[in-house]
C-alpha cells in the first residue's frame, strides 16, 4: 500500500471516529520520515507566512485567485480532492509546499470570513431576535391547537344519538322532496307532446318550438332517469314534425302572404336558428310554386281549347289527359281565341307570385334591427333576396317566352296583338320595378313576333286604305267641334300613360304593381268607354243653320272639323301604329316610317283625285317635289295584283311589296258638272281632311318624339317640315280647278275682242265685259256659300277660292288685252278704266284682303307707253308673260312703224332663244 492511500484511509477513519489515537498516528510519522519537532517548525513557518499574507490586501486577493474551484463546491470533499491531485510517487517537499499553500489559502479565507461576520454582527443580532419571536409565536399556536382539540373531543363525547337521528331524518326529507319535484317535471315532460300538437294545430309555431326546446333542455337535465330517454326521442320526432309544418306554412306564404302568419313562422325559425336556411327554402318554394301554378293554368286552358274545338267540329277527338304534358307542350294546344286571355291570366298569376315575394322581402326590410349582431345576417338576407328576385324573374320570362314562341301571331287580330304587346310591356315595366331587370328575353321574343306580324299588317292596311279611298263618298263625317285624336279608342293608352305619369309624381315608382294593399291585377281587363258617342255628334248640324246669313257661313274661331270617314280610319291606324311604337321601342322608328306612308298615300290620293287637273302654276314647287317623292317610293305602276308578290321582302324597306296602286275613282259626274259646282263640296271635305290629318299629326309630335331614339329626331322634324306643311298647299290646286272652270275665260275673251279699242277720245264709261265678269263673280260667291251649306266654310278656303278666281280673272284679262291687234292711246286708257272699275267692284264683292297683286295686268297695259329702248329693257326683265303675249304687245306698239316692229321682233326672238 502506498503513502497516498494510507493518508486517505487515515482521513476516512478520522472522520468516522474523531481524533486518531497516538498509536495510529505514529506509523504515519514514521512513514513520512518527519519528527514531531520538524512538523511544528514547519507549522510556525507557515503561520508566519500566513500572517504576512493576510496583512496585505493585494496578496490576500492573489491567494483568493489561486483557490481552485473544487474547494468551493459544497459537495466536494476537500481532503480527498487534494489527495487525488498527488502524484503516484510523493515527494516530501511537494507535500510541504502543498500544505503551506493550503494553509495560506485557509488562513486568508478564515480571516475574510471573520471580517465579514464582524461587519454583519448587528444584522445578525436583529435576525436572531426575530427568530426568538417566531419561536414564541409557534409556542402560542401549539397551545391554541391543543386547547381546540381538547374542546372538540369534549363536544363529541357530549352529543347524543337522538340529535344525530334528527339530522339524518331531515336529510332524507330534503332528498325525497327533490325526487318528487323531478317526478312532476318528468310527468309534465310526458304531457308536453300533446301540448305541442295543440300549438301546431293552432299554427302557433313559435310557442310550439319554444316548448320543444325547453323540453329538450329538461330532458338533458334528467337524462340519468331511464324513462327520460324515451321522452327525449319522442320530443325529437315532434321537433321534426314541427319543422315539416313550418315548411308547409312557408309554402302557403308563397301563394298568399299574411304578415301575421309569416311573422309567426319567422319567429319559429329564429328560435331554431335557421333564418338563413328558411330564406333558401323560401326561394325554392317560390320556384316550385311558379312551376306548379303555371302548369295547372295551362292545363285548364288546354282543356278549354280542346273542348272548344270538339264542340265546333264533332269529328275531332278530345285530348286524353293533359296532366302528362309539360309546359311547353301544353302551349301548343292553346286556341287562338283563348290565347290573349291565357296570356293575361298567366301574367296575373306570375304577378301575384312576384307580389307575394315583394311583400315578404318588404317585411324583412321593415323589421327593426335588435342589436348590432343582426347587421351581418341582414346583409346576408338581402343578398339572398336579391338573388332570389333575379332567379324568380328569369323563370317568369322563360314561361312567357315559351308561350309567346309556341304560337303563331298571324291568327290574332290587331286588337288582340296590341293587347298581347300591352301585356308584355306591362311585364317589362314590372320587371324593372321587381328586380331592375331590362327583360331582354321578353323584349327580343315579342320583337321577333311583332316584326313578322307587322310586315303583313302594314301591307294589309295600305291595301285596305286603297279600298277605302276608292269607295269614299267624300261626305263630311259628323264629329264634335272639339274632336281630336286623343278621343279615339285607339289612343286611350296615351291617356292612361299620362295618368300613370301624373300618379307617379305623387307615389313611389313601385306603386303601380307592388303598392301596399295591391289587389287589382295590372292585367285585368279595363273598362273601355265608347268613344264613338263622344266624337260623333249629328246634332251639330241643325235646322236653325238654314236661317243663318252669309256671315255665319264663313266660319271663324273653332268651327266643326271637316273630315271624311276614311280620315277617321287613317287616324285609328295612326293610333294602332303609335301603340305599336309604344310597345315595341326597338322598331319604333320603322313603324314611324310606315305611319308616314299612310299620310303620304292619303295626301297623294287626294291630289290625284281632285288636284291633278288644276293649272300647273297652282301647285307649289314644294308640293310637286313631295308628290314626286311619294310617287317614286310608294306608288306602284305595275298591274293590280302584282304588288306584294315578293313575300320575302324586308318589312320596312321601300320595295315593290310596299308599293300601292293609286285609287281610281269615277267622280267626273260630280267634279266636272257645273250643277254641283264642280264638286266643290267634295273637294272641301277632301282638302280639309288632309289638313285635319296633318294637324292631328302635329298634336302627336311630342308623343312621337318620346317614342323614337334621339338620333332619329331630326328625321321626324324633317317629315313635319316637308310633308305636313304641304297639306295647306294642297288646297290651292284642289280649289283652283273650280275657279278656272266657273270663270269661262274663252267667253270673256270673246266679249273683250268685240270692244272697239281704236277710239279717238277718252271714254268715261267702262266696257260691258267688265259687268259680265262682275256678275260671274257675284254668282260665284253665292254659289260657293250655297253649295258648301250646311258646312261652315273655313276662312282659309274662302280666301283661296277668291284668290284663285281673281288670279284667273287677271290672266283672262291679260289674254284679252294681249289679243288686241290695234289700239290707240285712248284705247289703252279704256283698258285702264275697265281694270280700275273691276278692282273697285271686286273689293265690294269679297272680304278677301288684300286682293291678289294686280300688277301683272297694270304693267302690261302701261308697257304700251314705253319708248323703244325702254321697251327692250322691259321685255328683258319680264318673265311672267308668255311669248305670244309679248309678240302681240310688240305688234300693237309698232303698228305705226314697220322698222320698230322688225327691230323689236328680232330682239324678242333672240331673247327667247337665250332663255331656252
Amino acid at each position: 500500500m502506498d503513502l497516498r492511500q494510507k493518508v486517505i484511509d487515515l482521513l476516512t477513519l478520522s472522520k468516522e471516529v474523531g481524533d486518531l489515537p497516538s498509536s495510529v498516528a505514529a506509523p504515519a510519522e514514521e512513514q513520512l520520515g518527519l519528527s514531531l519537532a520538524e512538523i511544528k517548525s514547519f507549522d510556525r513557518e507557515s503561520l508566519r507566512v500566513l500572517q504576512d499574507t493576510c496583512s496585505d490586501p493585494d496578496s490576500q486577493q492573489e491567494v483568493f485567485d489561486t483557490i481552485e474551484a473544487g474547494f468551493v463546491d459544497e459537495n466536494c470533499n476537500g481532503g480527498r480532492y487534494q489527495l487525488n491531485k498527488f502524484p503516484s510517487v510523493i515527494d516530501l517537499n511537494y507535500i510541504r509546499h502543498q500544505r503551506q499553500l493550503l494553509g495560506i489559502q485557509l488562513g486568508c479565507v478564515t480571516n475574510k470570513l471573520y471580517t465579514m461576520i464582524y461587519q454583519k454582527q448587528t444584522c445578525c443580532a436583529s435576525e436572531l431576535c426575530k427568530v426568538l419571536e417566531l419561536q414564541e409565536s409557534l409556542d402560542s399556536a401549539l397551545e391554541i391547537c391543543t386547547t381546540g382539540r381538547s374542546n372538540i373531543n369534549q363536544a363529541r363525547s357530549n352529543l347524543t344519538a337522538a340529535s344525530l337521528g334528527l339530522l339524518a331524518h331531515y336529510r332524507r326529507q330534503h332528498h325525497l322532496r327533490k325526487i318528487t319535484k323531478s317526478l312532476k317535471t318528468i310527468q309534465t315532460l310526458g304531457k308536453m307532446n300533446e301540448r305541442v300538437q295543440e300549438l301546431l294545430g293552432e299554427q302557433n309555431y313559435a310557442a310550439a318550438i319554444q316548448l320543444i326546446v325547453e323540453g329538450q333542455h329538461v330532458a338533458t337535465t334528467y337524462r340519468h332517469f331511464h324513462c327520460v330517454a324515451q321522452l327525449s326521442s319522442r320530443l325529437q320526432d315532434t321537433m321534426e314534425l314541427a319543422e315539416e309544418q313550418l315548411d308547409v306554412g312557408l309554402s302557403k306564404s308563397c301563394k298568399e302572404f299574411d304578415s301575421d302568419q309569416y311573422a309567426k313562422l319567422q319567429q319559429a325559425f329564429t328560435l331554431l336558428g335557421k333564418q338563413s336556411a328558411a330564406i333558401d327554402q323560401l326561394n325554392l318554394h317560390f320556384a316550385s310554386g311558379l312551376q306548379q301554378q303555371t302548369l295547372l293554368l295551362l292545363q285548364k286552358y288546354a282543356e278549354l281549347s280542346c273542348s272548344s274545338r270538339s264542340s265546333a267540329n264533332p269529328d275531332v277527338e278530345a285530348a286524353t289527359d293533359f296532366h302528362k304534358f309539360q309546359f311547353h307542350e301544353l302551349c301548343k294546344f292553346i286556341d287562338s281565341k283563348l290565347y290573349v286571355a291565357c296570356l293575361s291570366e298567366l301574367s296575373t298569376t306570375l304577378w301575384k307570385i312576384t307580389l307575394n315575394y315583394n311583400q315578404i322581402h318588404q317585411w324583412h326590410t321593415d323589421r327593426p334591427t335588435v342589436d348590432a349582431a343582426d347587421i351581418m345576417p341582414s346583409v346576408s338576407f338581402e343578398q339572398k333576396f336579391q338573388h332570389g328576385r333575379t332567379r324568380l324573374w328569369q323563370d317568369v320570362q322563360m314561361k312567357i317566352r315559351t308561350l309567346l314562341s309556341s304560337f303563331d301571331v298571324w291568327h290574332l287580330s290587331t286588337d288582340e296583338l296590341l293587347d298581347m304587346l300591352d301585356i308584355v310591356e306591362t311585364l317589362v315595366d314590372m320587371g324593372k320595378q321587381f328586380c331592375q331587370s331590362n327583360s331582354e328575353v321578353l323584349r327580343e321574343s315579342v320583337r321577333r313576333q311583332s316584326i313578322n306580324y307587322f310586315r303583313g299588317f302594314h301591307r294589309g292596311k295600305l291595301d285596305e286604305l286603297h279600298v277605302f279611298l276608292e269607295n269614299e263618298s267624300w261626305e263630311q263625317c259628323p264629329v264634335r267641334s272639339d274632336f281630336n285624336v286623343f278621343q279615339l279608342i285607339e289612343f286611350r293608352f296615351l291617356n292612361q300613360k299620362d295618368k300613370s305619369l301624373t300618379c307617379n309624381v305623387e307615389k313611389p315608382s313601385d306603386a303601380n304593381f307592388y303598392a301596399l294593399g295591391s289587389v287589382l291585377s295590372p292585367f285585368a281587363s279595363r273598362a273601355i268607354s265608347s268613344a264613338e258617342d263622344s266624337i260623333i255628334c249629328p246634332s251639330e248640324i241643325s235646322e236653325s243653320s238654314c236661317e243663318c246669313n252669309d256671315e255665319r257661313k264663313i266660319g271663324c274661331g273653332s268651327p266643326t272639323p271637316i273630315l271624311a270617314n276614311t280620315t277617321l280610319s287613317v287616324l285609328r291606324l295612326f293610333g294602332r301604329y303609335i301603340h305599336f311604337m309604344h310597345l315595341l321601342k326597338t322598331i319604333a322608328f320603322d313603324v314611324l316610317i310606315c305611319l308616314n306612308q299612310l299620310f303620304d298615300y292619303y295626301l297623294y290620293a287626294v291630289y290625284k283625285l281632285f288636284g291633278a287637273a288644276s293649272p300647273q302654276d297652282a301647285t307649289s314647287p314644294k308640293l310637286r317635289a313631295v308628290l314626286l317623292k311619294i310617287e317614286e317610293t310608294l306608288i306602284s305602276t305595275a298591274a293590280p295584283g302584282s304588288a306584294g308578290s315578293h313575300e320575302d321582302t324586308a318589312a320596312f324597306s321601300p320595295s315593290l311589296s310596299d308599293k300601292v296602286s293609286c285609287p281610281k275613282v269615277c267622280l267626273s259626274t260630280q267634279t266636272d258638272h257645273p250643277n254641283h259646282f264642280y264638286g266643290l263640296k267634295l273637294r272641301l271635305v277632301a282638302a280639309e281632311s288632309v289638313v285635319f290629318l296633318a294637324h292631328q299629326l302635329e298634336l302627336l309630335r311630342p308623343n312621337l318624339l318620346d317614342l323614337i331614339p334621339s338620333s332619329k329626331e331630326s328625321l321626324l322634324q324633317q317629315f313635319f317640315s316637308q310633308i305636313t306643311s304641304v297639306a295647306h298647299d294642297l288646297r290651292t290646286p284642289i280649289f283652283s280647278f273650280v275657279a278656272h272652270r266657273h270663270l269661262d275665260s274663252e267667253h270673256i275673251t270673246n266679249l273683250m275682242s268685240r270692244v272697239q279699242w281704236e277710239v279717238k277720245e277718252v271714254m268715261s264709261q267702262h266696257s260691258s265685259y267688265v259687268d259680265h265678269i262682275l256678275q260671274v263673280l257675284s254668282d260665284y260667291d253665292s254659289s260657293v256659300l250655297r253649295i258648301c251649306y250646311p258646312l261652315i266654310l273655313p276662312p282659309e278656303i274662302y280666301n283661296i277660292l277668291w284668290d284663285q278666281i281673281l288670279r284667273a280673272c287677271y290672266h283672262t284679262l291679260l289674254d284679252g288685252f294681249s289679243a288686241v291687234r290695234k289700239c290707240t292711246n285712248e284705247g289703252r286708257a279704256l283698258m285702264q278704266l275697265d281694270f280700275r272699275h273691276f278692282q273697285v267692284k271686286v273689293e265690294s264683292l269679297t272680304r278677301l284682303r288684300p286682293l291678289p297683286d294686280p300688277s301683272i295686268v297694270e304693267t302690261y297695259i302701261k308697257a304700251y307707253y314705253l319708248p323703244e329702248n325702254s321697251l327692250e329693257k322691259w321685255i328683258q326683265e319680264q318673265t311672267e308673260y308668255t311669248p305670244r303675249q309679248m309678240m302681240n304687245l310688240l305688234q300693237c306698239v309698232s303698228q305705226g312703224s314697220k322698222k320698230i316692229r322688225l327691230n323689236l321682233t328680232s330682239f324678242m326672238e333672240d331673247l327667247d332663244l337665250n332663255r331656252r
